[in-house]
Parts: C-alpha cells; structure tokens; sequence
C-alpha cells in the first residue's frame, strides 16, 4: 500500500488564523542531560491541519470526544475546485456524479491554496462554498467536508455562514490540508485522528490517504 500524509507538522511559531495564539513548541529534556528526549508543546486547538467539531461554533453542537470512533475513518474523495479563485464555490464547479458522493465519506475540496502555505497570499483570496453549496452538502450522508485552505470561511467573515451550515448538520471540518493533488480523483480510504482531548471543540490532526499498491 502506499500512505500520503495530508497533513503539515506542527512547527514553533507556524501560520494560524488571524488572531489566534501561534504554537510554541520546544526541547524539554536532553540526551546530553538527561539521557532521553522530550518536547514541551503549547498550541489551539485549531493549530495547522485540523478538526473543528461542530460544538466549534453550534452552541448544543457535539464535541469530538461525543462523536463514534467511526467519524474519523472513511473514504474520502477530493474534488478539483482550483478554478474558483477568489469566488464562492457553486453547485455547478462541485462536478461529482450521485455515484461518487454515495461512496464517500468527506469531500476533500482542493483549492490549490495548500502551495501559498507560510505566505501572507495563503490568508486571502481562496474559494469557500456558496451557502446553496454548503446546504447541498449538509444534506448529503457525509462525515465531513476539508479544505487545503486556513478556513471554510473568509478570513473576515463575520458570520461564518458556512462554518454554521456544515457543523450544524453534524458534520466535522478539516482545515489546512495538503498534498490534495498526490492521491487523484476515485474515492480513496483514509483516517482523520485530531488529538483526544475532553470536552474538544477541535483539535490539531493527522490526516492519512492509504492507496492501492
């Protein structure tokens, strides 16, 4: 089998959403004094490639420790929306058959802006979903929608109107993804683990693509 990560490592200091605390991450113990090796680490919740559950924004939404163990496993299948820069994302650029959606578990929309990563462009300008596009996706049996983008909304959204559509169909999010482009377009088996954590609004998580040999 072959294993994409589509996740980017947790690094000090690294890219967050605007107004949010960025991560510490530094040596704890030593080799040279104390004979092993730890990392002490300080980071949101929301912190580079992660899960939002719905209690992110929903007030009686669920948190990730709330949701079956099955949530974070599935098929994922991506989608190409690399035309719909600086505009919202509608129904007609979501060119997935009824077939396709049916053997997915989230929908994976790759926006291109994952190549922007660490540049102050990465922050503006990416494609979200129109709110017909997001309520077409809330309606569809699906775990949960990603983005190789900082967000689902615009940075200055004030509503965070697709934010609020998806999460409050039961749906998780996944922001900040990469490497969308490395596993194709059939629907592929993956898992998406955010760090276990009580009462988890969201959490920083490991998102793997496993393909055919």
């Amino acid at each position: 089998m072959r294993v994409i990560d589509l996740s980017w490592p947790i690094t000090d200091g690294m890219m967050v959403f605007p107004g949010d605390v960025p991560p510490t991450v530094k040596k704890g113990a030593t080799m040279e004094d104390n004979g092993w090796r730890t990392t002490l680490l300080s980071f949101s919740s929301h912190t580079g490639t992660h899960m939002d559950a719905p209690s992110h924004m929903i007030p009686d939404g669920k948190n990730l420790d709330h949701l079956p163990n099955e949530t974070f496993f599935g098929f994922g299948l991506v989608v190409d929306v690399r035309g719909c820069a600086a505009r919202r994302i509608e129904l007609a650029d979501i060119k997935v058959t009824s077939s396709q959606i049916s053997e997915a578990d989230f929908l994976l929309f790759r926006t291109g802006w994952s190549e922007k990563w660490g540049t102050e462009d990465y922050l503006k300008g990416y494609p979200v979903l129109s709110p017909l596009s997001a309520e077409w996706l809330a309606e569809k049996k699906l775990k949960g929608v990603g983005f190789d983008a900082i967000s689902a909304d615009p940075v200055d959204s004030a509503s965070n109107e697709v934010h609020r559509i998806l999460l409050s169909s039961g749906l998780v999010l996944l922001e900040n993804l990469r490497d969308l482009d490395k596993v194709g377009y059939r629907p592929f088996c993956m898992a998406a683990l955010p760090i276990s954590l009580t009462d988890q609004d969201g959490g920083p998580a490991r998102v793997m693509a496993v393909l055919e040999k």
